[in-house]
């Protein structure tokens, strides 16, 4: 059984990607989720809203059990089909779920983040985005680390520093964006040019 926000976002996802960049991976549906999560922290949101969380996966990136399951799911019921070894697209039968799951008042406040995340593709290549994910300090912090343990948990010191770094973000752009986009492109740039380094 998938739960009903890593279905929405895998469709999501999935559908935004296929646009951009043809077929998909769960690999990048993983860094894009992972990308919209951070996004709902910046505007003031919790992982537990989220409902789904992640951890850090052997190659050291963001990884979602909830995100395989339902990747599986659609699978066996059709709304996603595989093209080539762990490549996937979205079916017509994957669009209707889609927007069904998007109209859903429980559901639909998550698009915002998730539509913030796949348009940063518009400006970067995909290869910059997960670059910068992995310059994040919950992400660096756990792959300098023995423990595993769930990303963003509240009581994780990196999780504190992301917020110190969202906080500082909001001074620095006084509100000079009307849309999340573009916090999501000037946080996404600085990463990549300044990686921070969590003990």
């Amino acid at each position: 059984m998938s739960k009903p926000e890593s279905t929405l976002d895998t469709l999501f996802i999935g559908k935004r990607l296929q646009s951009k960049i043809e077929d998909f991976s769960l690999s990048e549906i993983q860094f894009f989720a992972y990308l919209s999560c951070l996004l709902s922290l910046y505007e003031g949101h919790t992982v537990s809203e989220w409902n789904y969380s992640f951890i850090k996966s052997s190659l050291g990136s963001p990884y979602s059990s909830d995100l395989h399951s339902s990747l599986e799911v659609l699978l066996s019921n059709g709304s996603i089909i595989e093209t080539d070894k762990h490549y996937y697209h979205l079916t017509e039968k994957g669009g209707k779920s889609l927007d069904f799951y998007a109209t859903l008042k429980l559901l639909n406040w998550r698009c915002r983040y998730l539509e913030a995340a796949c348009r940063s593709l518009s400006v970067f290549p995909y290869g910059k985005i997960k670059e910068a994910i992995i310059n994040e300090p919950v992400i660096t912090s756990a792959r300098n680390s023995t423990i595993n343990r769930n990303l963003l948990d509240e009581h994780n010191p990196a999780t504190e520093v992301l917020h110190s770094q969202f906080a500082s973000l909001k001074v620095a752009l006084a509100d000079q964006f009307p849309s999340l986009i573009g916090p999501a492109l000037v946080w996404i740039e600085s990463l990549n040019q300044r990686p921070l380094t969590i003990k």
